[in-house]
């Protein structure tokens, strides 16, 4: 963001400069406005190691590979901060790096994301019968790899196939630079017709908001999140606040957050930019988890997942990891000070 500061919701957003990561402006936020201290949410490695050492920091770091990234690694050791992993993942993986970091995980707001009053209501709106099956995806198109698209729409493909009454809502771009074209990985797979997405313009604009997200959620019977590596994960909880079980790849944070719902397995793969592993899931063990989810929602089991899920989120609800996690490490902080 450049330009003038803004205000939201009675904070000041300061704005960056000339480098798009701030690293030429932070220093100089930090002193002018007499900042205790400087915590960061992003790859820390983006940043300035030297200028961050001049500076009390705490990195937030989401972790999807292990080991952690090697730069992330430099910057830590560089800058002095103090790691904060969003994961129990992320913890143990820097601690075997020799680190020590504290724990705080995300936290998402369980009255906005909950489940809706009526499913049948949440359907028609979208245009889906309450009788269709509704698998989605809420993933970044940016990254030609990690989301595992092509797996996960190959996997659809199948249950489609077995199951014609199926769908696939798919919350992303549907074409990026740099990233995957959504609409081709369909049409190869047989189920252009099966693959729904927003509106591009709405997408683009970020004009969808968290209660439309919700609502997103709350018309699906699972949400398939099978990445190769997740620095959290956010949509995994947001779903399952919302009583939609989940499916994700046993790797990274992903393994943990999934309270309702499948794990699947994949093979370990070496990522040269991370020097780091990461998993690809098998597109049969997805498959299976699809049909299993099938399953179970033509048994009427599915209520009994959809309370297990939303149960299992609420312990990421943003006032308990506040009070829980967040809380103890701001003190510990400012006693340092």
């Amino acid at each position: 963001m450049f330009g003038a500061p803004l205000t939201w919701e009675g904070i000041t957003i300061l704005p960056g400069w000339r480098d798009g990561t701030g690293n030429d402006i932070v220093l100089d936020h930090y002193t002018r406005i007499k900042a205790d201290v400087l915590f960061t949410l992003c790859d820390s490695y983006v940043l300035d190691a030297e200028v961050l050492a001049k500076m009390n920091v705490a990195h937030w770091i989401p972790v999807d590979c292990y080991p952690p990234n090697f730069r992330e690694q430099a910057n830590l050791k560089v800058s002095g901060a103090m790691p904060i992993a969003m994961s129990r993942f992320a913890k143990s993986h820097l601690e075997a790096a020799g680190f020590d970091p504290r724990y705080i995980p995300h936290g998402i707001d369980i009255t906005t994301f909950s489940p809706p009053a009526d499913l049948k209501t949440q359907r028609e709106a979208i245009g889906i019968s309450p009788e269709t099956f509704v698998v989605g995806i809420n993933a970044y198109n940016k990254d030609v790899m990690r989301k595992a698209f092509a797996e996960q729409f190959r996997a659809f493909a199948t249950l489609h196939a077995r199951h014609p009454d199926s769908v696939l809502l798919v919350h992303s771009a549907v074409m990026d630079p740099g990233a995957v074209d959504l609409q081709a990985v369909a049409a190869a797979c047989g189920v252009e017709g099966a693959v729904l997405f927003p509106d591009q313009y709405s997408y683009a604009c970020g004009m969808m908001t968290a209660e439309n997200m919700a609502s997103w959620y709350g018309s699906l019977d699972l949400l398939s999140n099978c990445s190769y590596g997740e620095g959290f994960g956010l949509p995994i909880i947001e779903a399952q606040a919302c009583g939609t079980p989940v499916v994700v790849t046993r790797a990274s944070a992903m393994t943990e957050l999934c309270g309702s719902g499948w794990k699947v397995g994949g093979d370990e793969f070496w990522v040269p930019a991370h020097r780091g592993w990461w998993i690809r899931p098998d597109v049969e063990e997805i498959t299976q988890a699809l049909e299993a989810a099938w399953q179970v929602r033509e048994n009427g089991d599915m209520p009994a997942m959809r309370a297990k899920a939303r149960q299992f989120a609420l312990r990421y609800d943003a006032d308990v990891v506040l009070k829980e996690q967040f809380a103890p490490v701001l003190e510990e902080i400012e006693g340092k000070l």
